[in-house]
């Protein structure tokens, strides 16, 4: 199975700020640690743009290959309405020269993007003879990572209703929809009312919850014996309701002496870091937030809506005790009964009784933690999202097979042997067809169905880069 992945990168000059990567790389690597045959392009901007190694998108693996080229409108001073927007062709060509001009195919899609999808689907079919084809060549699945809601855009200067309106139709209309959010999920039911409810119905019935992974592995839940740190991440954005949560430090900081640690990736404000009880790390380095993980003891998030932030709960499983506000998104990740959640006036009292009873405050995180493990340790979401990949490629494999079969492609891969690459067979068939041309030169036979016959014949691709080989199962 051969898979291209489309990460939207909204902060564009650093990849590591990317929540949408983070999740497209949590995903990429429980998809190769399942499946040893599984290859993955993943298209990036140039990495010198986007600040970012190989290893950091997987592409230091045998199995992953880097799509590398500048994305639309990335000459604009003020890039960040544009991030989310369509297929340069420099993106196009690349995608020519890395899978098709080496006799490469591609079963799904996972498009991040917004907007721009009819172009991708487009340059896609016209490298995939899907006239001819006997199953669809591939399918173009919408990851809906942050759902245009209308209460999502009301601080944001380049977004209203018609944004929404055509993220929700390009879902609706798409092979397929992974939403990160099962908030998201249930917005999309409630809110596009503007399309058939027959069309909705149908995107929603076949959704996936795919969930926004965390490696709970990485961290390490440890719990100071009392509380000395408020550890605050994270941006700025008006969301976040950054005053709400300096009244929250406040109340800490005088009722019990406890510090706040500010790590950001963003410039922090002179009114937060000019205090003598704060340590601020403004631009931190993914580095600087992880030592201040260890360092924490207190996190508290105030979020208008989030779409299963990663931030508060990798602090939680750092052994942060986690105060939250009490909103619709928290509830796919936190406990029914957890008492640490509240309004956001109650958030500096929900704080101090958390540093008050600290026992009791523990083994309430820990709940805490062991239920976000479930719903999106990475564990969970590869499974999740792998089964449905699996799914669309199994079934078309399997209805390609109750058909009749070109019995020149038996032959040739029979001379071909147990392992060969696909070029070779594709070559192989000439001898076969009766006019010298190879079998997907004919206009009545698609190139995808070579690859599907082969799969009924019990082939199996090995995921290499390049030219994919096959071999016997």
């Amino acid at each position: 199975m051969r898979v291209l992945v489309v990460p939207e990168f909204y902060r564009p000059d650093d990849a590591s700020a990317n929540g949408t990567v983070s999740d497209a790389v949590a995903w990429i690597r429980e998809w190769l640690d399942r499946d040893p045959r599984m290859h993955v392009y993943v298209l990036a901007p140039p990495r010198e743009s986007a600040g970012y190694e190989p290893a950091d998108l997987l592409g230091d693996r045998g199995r992953v290959t880097l799509v590398e080229a500048e994305p639309p409108l990335s000459d604009l001073d003020r890039r960040e309405p544009c991030t989310e927007t369509g297929y340069s062709a420099a993106q196009l060509r690349a995608i020519r020269r890395r899978v098709f001009d080496v006799d490469a195919y591609v079963d799904v899609v996972v498009d991040q993007l917004r907007t721009g999808r009819t172009t991708l689907y487009k340059w896609l079919l016209d490298h995939s003879d899907q006239w001819a084809a006997a199953v669809r060549p591939f399918d173009v699945v919408a990851n809906v990572h942050d759902l245009q809601l209308p209460f999502k855009h009301r601080y944001c200067s380049y977004r209203n209703g018609f944004q929404f309106r055509m993220e929700a139709a390009a879902a609706a209309f798409a092979d397929g929809v992974w939403f990160t959010a099962g908030v998201d999920a249930d917005g999309f039911r409630e809110r596009a009312t503007f399309l058939a409810d027959d069309v909705v119905e149908s995107a929603a019935g076949d959704a996936v919850v795919a969930g926004s992974p965390i490696r709970f592995d990485r961290f390490d839940e440890r719990y100071a014996d009392e509380p000395r740190w408020f550890h605050l991440a994270g941006s700025f954005w008006a969301k976040k309701n950054a005053d709400r949560l300096f009244a929250v430090a406040e109340t800490l900081r005088e009722r019990f002496g406890v510090r706040t640690l500010l790590t950001s990736m963003d410039p922090i404000p002179d009114r937060y870091r000019e205090r003598d009880w704060v340590e601020a790390h403004g631009e931190a380095s993914r580095g600087t937030y992880e030592r201040a993980l260890d360092r924490g003891d207190v996190a508290v998030c105030a979020s208008e809506y989030e779409t299963m932030a990663r931030t508060p709960f990798e602090q939680a499983a750092s052994g942060q005790v986690l105060v939250v506000r009490d909103a619709p998104w928290v509830a796919e990740c936190v406990p029914d009964d957890h008492p640490f959640a509240g309004s956001l006036d109650e958030l500096p009292d929900l704080a101090a009784r958390a540093v008050e009873g600290w026992s009791a405050a523990v083994e309430a995180n820990r709940r805490l933690v062991d239920h976000a493990r479930r719903v999106r340790g990475a564990d969970a979401c590869g499974r999740r999202t792998h089964r449905d990949l699996r799914r669309r490629v199994e079934g078309k494999t399997e209805r390609y097979g109750r058909g009749k079969r070109p019995a020149v492609v038996a032959r040739a891969a029979r001379d071909c042997g147990d392992r060969f690459p696909l070029d070779d067979v594709l070559d192989r068939t000439a001898a076969y067809t009766g006019d010298g041309r190879p079998l997907p030169e004919r206009e009545s036979y698609a190139f995808v169905d070579l690859v599907y016959t082969l799969r009924a014949l019990g082939f199996e691709d090995e995921g290499n880069p390049g030219t994919p080989t096959f071999r016997r199962r």
